[in-house]
């Protein structure tokens, strides 16, 4: 009987089709094992950076709103992810659902008409500052003044309120510190502030100004989701049902008192 080699070029070029087609195998079992072992992500946020206490990294969590929002969706059994973008954009892609909600904002009427409010989630205490040579005295005696305020903000409605009954001018500058200089230098008259700063303690140059005592407004911070997405009052009702849960069991009470300790050390 006959024996047939076959040539050692076809051997060989057998032996790499097998190998490629393993190695092809392998790659396909491995990408499937590793999709598998993604994590199933629920809700896709997002926030932004600088508004401390609310949101400020150097902060446990990531700030003192990211910490409730955080036990609240622990307390609805919800996966997550957040990422810190800029605010506007935030509130774009969540109106487009690229995100499902962004937070902590505060209410106007403008955003009302796309998005829907949660609970508060935190209130800041806002505060009136002059130039700390200006002679202006308390709140009344701005009356008729220029008030400067940030582009990357919205006057909340009761801020609005204060400043309609003081019958004040805004002058919009570029962003917090921009404002306090703008004060500063006589360019406007008084600026809002986040009552939980101390100015003593800003980073800017001799302390520009005097922040008065007596707090004007509470504003509420809430998150917001698209009004327009598929059950999105439902969820909405879900999530503020799961804040007051939190809220009554304590979990909030300690979260709180883990800030105030903080603001109390700043």
């Amino acid at each position: 009987m006959a024996t047939f080699l076959l040539p050692i070029n076809v051997v060989i070029i057998r032996c790499l089709i097998v190998l490629s087609l393993s190695l092809a195998m392998l790659s396909i079992a491995k990408a499937a094992d590793e999709h598998d072992a993604q994590p199933i992500v629920d809700v896709t946020l997002a926030t932004g950076k600088h508004y401390s206490p609310f949101v400020d990294a150097s902060l446990p969590d990531g700030g003192w709103s990211v910490s409730i929002v955080k036990g609240v969706l622990e307390e609805m059994s919800l996966s997550y992810s957040l990422t810190i973008l800029p605010w506007e954009r935030a509130l774009k892609w969540t109106r487009e659902d690229k995100l499902f909600a962004t937070f902590p904002y505060v209410y106007s009427e403008r955003r009302a008409k796309t998005l829907l409010y949660s609970n508060p989630i935190n209130f800041v205490p806002v505060h009136m500052y002059v130039a700390k040579h200006a002679d202006f005295s308390d709140i009344e005696s701005l009356t008729n003044k220029r008030l400067c305020f940030p582009y990357d903000y919205a006057l909340s409605t009761l801020e609005k309120e204060v400043v309609d009954k003081l019958s004040m001018t805004v002058n919009r500058v570029k962003d917090s510190t921009g404002c306090i200089r703008h004060v500063h230098k006589g360019w406007s008259d008084a600026g809002l502030i986040n009552g939980h700063i101390n100015a003593d303690k800003l980073s800017l140059d001799n302390n520009l100004i005097k922040i008065f005592p007596k707090q004007i407004v509470a504003v509420p911070l809430s998150l917001v989701i698209n009004k327009s997405r598929e059950n999105a009052q439902a969820w909405m009702d879900q999530f503020n049902n799961a804040l007051t849960i939190i809220n009554n069991n304590g979990e909030r009470a300690l979260i709180d008192q883990q800030y105030y300790l903080l603001l109390n050390q700043h």
